[in-house]
């Protein structure tokens, strides 16, 4: 064995022997990413959790403890499963106690080495504290994350890489996932910190660490309040410009509201209390250019609360913003702010229901932004307190349509349409289980569509357009497009008018409806529940989709060659999808190419999936473009390495393929013409 002297090569030998723990096996440092690409927070923080349970036993759990006295990214290797395993013990030495030991030989790496060792040749279990600290900085912030952090104050230090990563993740959907990872990230950074102490007595012991990361992943879970208050996060109304920007606590009350304005929004800031009593104080969000505007500050009474917001959004040269807002609350209407102008959008609330907190994207201005909606603003009964009414979008014409008894799941969708809607009919069960069958509302024509949601299908999203009608002087919602967990339907009607849209986060879904009526659907809102149920993904393969229009050809794989492995992907895009194709590996390893599926617009954009990477979630938009009615206007991939996107412009109502934890993406099929006109896609567990 070369470079390993006898000596050397008798501690490695007897020194695993000793070992009997299942993160000590015999690289990282092929993994080492900066923030913005290479393996995601979650792989990241379980490699560090992993490396620090493994130098804890050795430290903590022997009877002699074992100091490494080499740990380095080289020295961690990654299994299948990028679990980490410490090698190389070459240098390491048994130890009976926690005393400092002083030597003439200098050996090891430099950069991982602590300054008494450099310095003195002192050799203490905060040596290899030392070399922990220097990676994590490795893992969070790339090769050079300790170099970096020596070249700055250490909160400056802490905020720039955690700006990189939420600028990172800010894309996903699962909020209440981002903020816990967000947490994970700022404490492990000032672990990491205490641990390149440059007084060791300073350094944490292994025992502290694992402590402090038990109680990190404990504070995680008590973040999972989020889902046990049942808020629900409806939106996002606006543009795709600007940084994304949330809260970190699930809001109770809303105490303030402050908007900076002129022709346009360009700030809010608010203040809200959370289940505890506690005051937060979010923002001001937005302004960051020169014009500021006026601010406007509302402050909410104890028995005020706000019950609907109303606005407009246009185009301006830095993309779709927010122009206007009006407020609506259960005492007084507050507004308009900014200069009405562009394509109106209403949120009204009902049920006892208000909103409470705010999330969104803002730059100069307020590109978009989202709510928190308390389902019962007094919580008095739970079967209440799970349902949000909201809307109704469209003219207050024609006769008021309602249910009678809440609903809890819906079953169906009937629409009549033609160049309008002209019915609209549903049947939905109850908390008990019962069927109640509502509607048509309207009345009969054109032609029928009927929607029969599967047992673990529901709808997450709901859009359509409102306009006036060429034979009523009436305004009557145009069209409707359904959004499910399991694929799109429609447009129902003709795609013209004024557009809304009730995207839905989480795990919210649209169990009801209401609206008003008469010839036509003159208006129509939703009842959402803030909690469905997650569905298992099934063993095997599996197709769910498509999302999207029913233009165009229907584009599939050969099934019989069943794909098992995606190689690559590649996108042709300018203001929407205009084609797609893909590889993909079967299960008895052969190759397969499919597509490009649609048009010959667009710029090529090709994703090469590495030998270990596979895409875990993949989300985007639906909407009309030109003479078609529905066409996918914008995709995002996200992988268990990196996230690639977005392709398109983004205009529309979003979609996302249901993923379980540990499901894959394959393939994909859907409809093409000029455009990707719907996608859908094959996933395997992995």
């Amino acid at each position: 064995m070369s470079g390993i002297d006898d000596t050397q090569f008798r501690n490695e030998f007897n020194n695993l022997m000793k070992i009997q723990h299942p993160n000590i096996n015999g690289s990282l440092d092929k993994h080492l990413c900066e923030e913005s690409h290479g393996l995601d927070w979650c792989t990241r923080y379980k490699i560090i959790k992993g490396t620090c349970e493994g130098l804890y036993y050795l430290h903590e759990r022997l009877k002699e403890s074992i100091y490494h006295l080499d740990l380095k990214p080289a020295n961690i290797l990654l299994d299948k499963n990028m679990d980490p395993k410490i090698a190389d013990f070459g240098l390491s030495r048994l130890f009976g106690g926690t005393q400092t030991h002083t030597t003439r030989n200098c050996k090891g790496t430099e950069y991982y080495m602590p300054p008494e060792y450099i310095q003195r040749r002192q050799i203490s279990n905060k040596y290899d504290i030392f070399s922990l600290g220097v990676i994590i900085l490795q893992i969070i912030a790339g090769p050079l994350g300790y170099s970096k952090c020596d070249d700055m104050p250490p909160q400056q230090f802490i905020e720039l890489v955690c700006k990189k990563w939420r600028d990172r993740m800010e894309a996903t959907s699962n909020y209440a996932s981002t903020e816990e990872d967000c947490q994970r990230l700022k404490r492990c950074i000032e672990i990491a910190l205490r641990c390149v102490e440059v007084e060791r007595k300073n350094r944490p012991s292994m025992r502290d660490i694992i402590r402090e990361l038990k109680q990190i992943d404990e504070t995680s879970s008590s973040m999972s309040s989020w889902n046990k208050v049942r808020i629900a996060k409806i939106g996002q109304w606006g543009g795709i410009g600007g940084n994304y920007r949330d809260i970190e606590v699930a809001p109770c009350r809303l105490g303030s509201l402050m908007i900076g304005c002129g022709e346009v929004i360009y700030s809010i800031a608010f203040s809200y209390y959370d289940y505890n009593g506690q005051q937060h104080k979010v923002g001001p969000w937005g302004g960051d250019g020169p014009d500021k505007g006026v601010n406007h500050t509302i402050q909410f009474s104890l028995s005020e609360y706000l019950t609907g917001i109303s606005g407009t959004i246009a185009s301006s040269p830095y993309g779709v913003i927010i122009t206007s807002l009006t407020l609506v609350t259960n005492t007084r209407t507050y507004g308009p702010y900014g200069q009405v102008g562009g394509t109106p959008f209403q949120i009204p609330i009902q049920i006892k229901g208000s909103i409470v907190g705010f999330f969104g994207r803002v730059g100069w201005y307020v590109d978009a932004f989202g709510i928190y909606v308390n389902p019962n603003q007094d919580a008095t009964h739970e079967d209440e307190a799970a349902v949000v009414k909201i809307g109704p979008w469209g003219a207050n014409e024609g006769e008021a349509h309602d249910i009678d008894v809440l609903p809890c799941r819906l079953e169906s969708v009937a629409i009549c349409s033609s160049d309008y809607v002209e019915s609209f009919g549903f049947s939905y069960s109850d908390r008990s289980g019962h069927q109640h069958t509502a509607g048509p509302w309207g009345r009969p024509g054109g032609n029928t569509h009927t929607v029969q949601l599967g047992s673990s299908e529901f709808l997450i999203g709901f859009s359509g357009t409102t306009g006036p009608s060429s034979t009523l002087a009436k305004d009557v919602v145009t069209s409707l497009t359904l959004i499910t967990n399991a694929r799109s339907y429609g447009p129902f009607g003709q795609v013209e008018g004024s557009p809304f849209q009730v995207p839905m986060r989480n795990n919210a879904s649209i169990i009801g409806f209401f609206g008003r009526g008469d010839l036509y659907v003159n208006a129509i809102g939703v009842y959402i529940n803030p909690e469905q149920e997650k569905i298992e993904q099934e063993a095997g393969i599996t197709k769910i989709g498509p999302w999207g229009g029913n233009g165009g050809n229907a584009q599939d794989i050969d099934i019989t060659m069943q794909p098992q492995r995606l190689e690559s992907i590649t996108i042709s895009c300018g203001a929407v999808v205009d084609s797609l194709a893909f590889t993909y590996a079967d299960k008895n390893g052969h190759k397969h190419a499919a597509g490009p599926w649609g048009g010959n617009g667009g710029r090529i954009h090709k994703i090469e999936l590495g030998p270990s990477e596979f895409v875990t979630k993949v989300y985007g938009t639906i909407g009309p473009f030109g003479k078609f009615s529905s066409v996918i206007t914008s995709i995002h991939f996200t992988t268990n390495a990196d996230r690639y996107g977005p392709f398109g412009q983004g205009t529309g109502t979003r979609f996302e393929a249901p993923m379980h934890s540990d499901g894959s993406i394959v393939g994909f099929f859907g409809r093409t013409s000029s455009y990707v006109d719907a996608i859908g896609f094959y996933v395997v567990p992995v």
